[in-house]
């Protein structure tokens, strides 16, 4: 048995919160691939539904590597040149839907999120954040063209608060998550702003002032459709900026179409760094992470196709007004932004990374959502219903790994990994016990 005394008793505490249920007793982490294998500061895992069992880990120095039949690959998926500084880096990787499958288009196509090296050109005063799409030579090739199509730029200031988190949809679309910049308190106010906006150290300005670089889609959730390519570049298609033709289309239905002057990119706004997302398979909400300030972390989740919503940053930070006046924490009362559903303080930890509601195998664990925090080695969990996830106590299990958590991904079964900051990647599992709850 791998449970023992002391991590029977840490679930028991962690359960202590009587409106949520807990992991089953038995949950441990597994070491993927074996207990010897490290990455490079691994900060997403992705599974192609191409029935290939490949798991592919996002270094954040620029290596995409693979996992087959139970080994890493000796050579690289992929190597991109990167800024590594603070927080950039290869943040994101995603795969279109249909790769690996025969007669379906775009079946040979992933996407990339990273900063551009600093000797590349940019649009802002530090390298570029950018979206990329790669190709495989075959649809069973286990290393990737090397030459990739940027297809989405977004200007930048700082090197931290990237966002960096992409996914496709279940309508097809790919969800893309940027950060506001990296200045504190939001001064510019990016996080706020659907048009174009200089960092003018004024948050009540939007579109107004023409002058000096021009920063947007910054604080944002991004949905674009990159099936429809080769278009031209409109002017509302703010992340076009010196790619034409358009390798995206704005989807017809995304929220701010039918208005002017606003980036149509936008699918949500009022974000301070939402590091990592995720969709519930079951449901295809949206669930976000987004990192906090000085004190609160918070986790915001939306219905599937719910666009146009705001977030609350800078306004509120977490359930506590921010740059709003009022105190407590009834924002966003006077806001009319989206409360969290679930917030923490910095007692313990910093910076939140979002992860994913479990839907795999284990029928005791469908339903909770796994999470955790860049400055814990903690694995988070919440009951992932209602308007309060975690009825109002962090529910947290210790003691099971070390290691800052990065973040997360999900396999073709929905099981659930964990990337961490000592190279280690786990999956969440359960001893003695199967799918269906017997025990051998």
């Amino acid at each position: 048995m791998r449970l023992t005394a002391v991590f029977a008793a840490v679930l028991l505490a962690a359960a202590s919160a009587p409106t949520v249920a807990a992991p089953p007793a038995g949950l441990f982490l597994a070491r993927v691939p074996n207990a010897s294998t490290t990455f490079s500061t691994p900060v997403a895992l992705r599974a192609p539904n191409d029935g290939s069992g490949r798991l592919f880990v996002v270094e954040k120095g620029g290596n995409i590597r693979v996992i087959k039949n139970g080994a890493v690959l000796p050579t690289a998926f992929l190597t991109v040149g990167v800024t590594t500084s603070s927080e950039s880096g290869l943040l994101g990787l995603t795969f279109h839907p249909n790769f690996g499958k025969p007669s379906l288009p775009n079946n040979t196509e992933f996407y990339i999120f990273y900063s551009r090296p600093s000797a590349d050109p940019r649009l802002g005063s530090t390298p570029d954040q950018v979206v990329a799409r790669y190709t495989v030579p075959s649809l069973t090739s286990d290393v990737a063209n090397p030459a990739g199509t940027i297809i989405l730029r977004l200007p930048d200031l700082a090197g931290n608060h990237n966002g960096g988190d992409i996914h496709f949809g279940s309508d097809g679309y790919l969800y893309v998550s940027s950060g506001d910049s990296g200045d504190q308190n939001n001064p510019h106010g990016f996080a706020e702003c659907l048009w174009k906006k200089p960092a003018d150290s004024n948050r009540n300005t939007c579109g107004t002032n023409p002058s000096g670089t021009q920063y947007f889609l910054l604080g944002k959730m991004l949905r674009i459709d990159v099936d429809t390519r080769g278009g031209a570049v409109s002017n509302d298609m703010c992340g076009s900026s010196g790619i034409s033709p358009a390798e995206y289309a704005i989807p017809a239905n995304n929220p701010h179409v039918p208005t002017s002057n606003t980036c149509d990119e936008i699918w949500a706004a009022g974000f301070r760094n939402p590091w990592r997302f995720s969709f519930d398979r079951e449901d295809n909400r949206l669930i976000i992470g987004d990192v906090g300030q000085g004190s609160y972390e918070e986790i915001t989740v939306s219905a599937a196709g719910a666009g146009g919503l705001d977030h609350g940053w800078s306004r509120c930070e977490g359930r506590h007004y921010f740059t709003t006046p009022g105190s407590g924490t009834t924002c966003p009362s006077a806001t009319s932004t989206v409360a969290p559903v679930i917030e923490y303080n910095h007692t313990s930890a910093c910076a939140v990374s979002g992860g994913f509601v479990y839907r795999g195998p284990i029928t005791a664990m469908r339903g909770t959502y796994f999470y955790g925090d860049s400055c814990s080695s903690d694995l988070w969990w919440s009951e992932s219903t209602g308007a309060t996830w975690d009825s109002g106590g962090v529910n947290r299990l210790t003691g099971l790994a070390s290691g800052s958590i990065y973040g997360f991904g999900e396999d073709v079964d929905g099981n659930v990994y964990i990337t961490r900051s000592n190279g280690q990647v786990h999956r969440i599992s359960v001893d003695n016990i199967f799918a269906d709850d017997f025990e051998p």
